[in-house]
């Protein structure tokens, strides 16, 4: 099991990245050892944005994003706001305009939501 991490990302998602390039599928990670597929176009930002318009909330200005993996990072570059947690990938946290110290599982997206004026 300690290699399905590595072993998924270096053998199984190049090989799956092909064959989805193909067919119009984009491939994502939620976790280290999941990986996701999706239909082209289709993210968290695209869902989260067409909340934002049915809700007439304009996510540039009035959007909070809070996040820790690959599978995320659209959304939080779409927030005006985007937070990584402190135990987020690389991909979440170069996507991010602030990163807690705070882990998730240490309550990090609720003290960001404070820190954010979510109080």
């Amino acid at each position: 099991m300690d290699n399905d991490a590595e072993m998924l990302k270096t053998v199984v998602r190049p090989k799956l990245e092909k064959l989805a390039e193909k067919h119009g599928v984009i491939v994502t990670q939620a976790l280290p050892t999941m990986l996701e597929l999706l239909p082209g176009g289709c993210s968290k930002a695209v869902g989260v944005q067409k909340l934002c318009d049915a809700l007439g909330i304009n996510a540039e200005t009035e959007l909070l994003a809070l996040g820790d993996a690959e599978n995320d990072a659209e959304m939080l570059s779409l927030a005006s706001i985007g937070v990584a947690v402190g135990n987020a990938c690389p991909v979440a946290r170069s996507a991010s305009d602030f990163i807690m110290t705070e882990r998730n599982d240490e309550g990090g997206a609720g003290l960001a939501m404070e820190q954010f004026g979510f109080d």
